[in-house]
């Protein structure tokens, strides 16, 4: 099917959803379904991501804002779409840029199409200091996926000097107990040490976060392939028990 439409109506988009499903790989579907529990299994056709993402590609050729004018979310690789397509926008300056991930972070409603999603926006590194100052509002925000955007985008972008200092202090700022939004934390400072080792180190001494959030991050960081054994065997004399 020509995906490189310049004008998509909803007939077209109907027909984009047969061609869609003609993808499914039930196999697929049923592992992946097990990763994301949070979805209806109902809602999940099996496609799998290298399909998706060559699809996004296509769709991103011809006029992808038309496309996100008339796509929907009622299956999950819908909504994975959507986030595919996004992110290989190219903006219209800052304003617009926001405008596209806000449109997008609202429909977020499992850990991966937010981490996908996250991963794709490539766009940061043209607004990267206005977009750190933007991110506030997303940690900030009462929606968990969306403060778990937040988080992940921090990891994906901003471990480095400039940025990591601030990064952390906001990581230990958010308080939630929904479980996403504390493996994210978790992930956010194994990644860090990795990256920016002496500034995480001092936060993994001096932090607010959790037990289980902070056992968490201390698991991460054994499993990393990035860190030393030297450093992960002193990790683990840190556990909180």
């Amino acid at each position: 099917m020509n995906l490189q439409l310049e004008n998509w109506t909803a007939n077209d988009y109907n027909s984009f959803l047969e061609y869609l499903k003609s993808k499914a790989d039930e196999k697929y579907k049923n592992f992946h379904s097990s990763l994301v529990p949070d979805v209806d299994k109902e809602e999940i056709l099996g496609v799998r991501m290298p399909v998706m993402r060559e699809m996004g590609r296509q769709i991103a050729k011809g006029n992808a804002r038309e496309f996100l004018a008339v796509s929907q979310n009622g299956l999950y690789e819908e909504r994975m779409l959507r986030g595919i397509v996004t992110g290989l926008i190219k903006p219209n300056g800052f304003d617009d840029f926001i405008a596209l991930v806000d449109d997008f972070v609202k429909v977020i409603h499992n850990w991966a199409i937010c981490d996908c999603f996250c991963a794709g926006l490539k766009q940061i590194k043209k607004y990267k200091q206005e977009f750190f100052d933007y991110i506030q509002r997303y940690i900030d925000s009462d929606n968990v996926w969306i403060k778990r955007a937040g988080l992940v985008i921090m990891l994906d972008y901003y471990l480095e000097d400039n940025y990591i200092d601030c990064v952390l202090e906001r990581c230990d700022s958010i308080k939630s107990d929904f479980y996403y939004v504390r493996m994210a934390q978790a992930w956010l400072v194994a990644t860090a040490l990795a990256k920016c080792y002496d500034q995480t180190m001092a936060y993994i001494h001096n932090n607010s976060l959790d037990d289980f959030t902070f056992n968490k991050a201390v698991q991460k960081c054994v499993e990393s392939r990035r860190i030393d054994d030297r450093t992960k065997q002193y990790l683990k004399s840190l556990k909180r028990y």
